[in-house]
């Protein structure tokens, strides 16, 4: 299936671009998340706008007058950042007419002070290809057992090599834990914790449980939709 892979840079163009870290553009401090397990604000680990002045950016199903936001818990707490609905990250989109024209600052926690700031990465450039998953398979990287039994040469066709681990698009590319505690929608993209470099060599994103994965999904079963964020290692 068609996936898009993007290799990054360090830094990103102002304005609502597809990015890693720094800080998210015009996002309304009322709608920064809080970590239900620690009550702490969460830091920012993405933003894909519906549409993108960037010709060559993947089209996905985010409406396209709206940005999705995702953020994640990186305090030292170790809260459950990797579970999908145990409060400790948060994806959500909001219409572009709902935010600002600059740069959006964390809150400060009265104790703690403000959340670590991811480092800021911008796509330099996409490349386009097949994820190796045949679309009549698709339905088999949703479910555990079906996606266990699979042939390596279709579960894990680029034997996990990092490169193919950050995409937009397609079926998720699972760790060696597979298909684990997936939420219900489709992938929407997957963040690999080290990303490849327009000048060679990778950059480690965030804290994934040292070497795990990302996985956005949406749900176009509710209206609007709906996001979630799984980390599997």
């Amino acid at each position: 299936m068609k996936s898009h892979y993007p290799t990054y840079c360090a830094g990103a163009a102002p304005g609502l671009v597809h990015k890693l870290g720094g800080l998210p553009w015009g996002l309304p401090i009322a709608h920064w998340p809080v970590c239900k397990e620690c009550g702490r604000a969460m830091s920012f680990l993405a933003q894909v706008p519906g549409q993108s002045a960037d010709d060559n950016a993947p089209e996905l199903p985010i409406p396209a007058g709206e940005v999705l936001f995702a953020f994640k818990c990186e305090w030292d707490s170790i809260c459950s950042f990797w579970e999908s609905d145990g409060g400790a990250n948060a994806v959500f989109s909001l219409p572009r007419t709902a935010l600002g024209d600059g740069p959006t600052a964390p809150p400060e926690h009265a104790e703690d002070g403000f959340p670590e700031l991811i480092p800021e990465l911008g796509v330099a450039h996409w490349r386009t290809d097949d994820d190796g998953a045949p679309a009549e398979l698709e339905a088999d990287f949703y479910d555990y057992g079906r996606h266990d039994d699979l042939p390596d040469e279709i579960a894990h066709p680029h034997d996990w090599a990092t490169e193919w681990r950050t995409k937009f698009g397609g079926v998720p590319y699972w760790t060696a834990n597979g298909a684990q505690g997936v939420p219900p929608g489709r992938l929407l993209l997957q963040i690999d914790n080290c990303v490849p470099m327009q000048e060679g060599g990778y950059s480690e994103v965030a804290n994934f449980c040292s070497d795990g994965t990302a996985y956005i999904f949406i749900d176009n079963a509710q209206t609007p939709p709906g996001y979630s964020m799984l980390i599997n290692r």
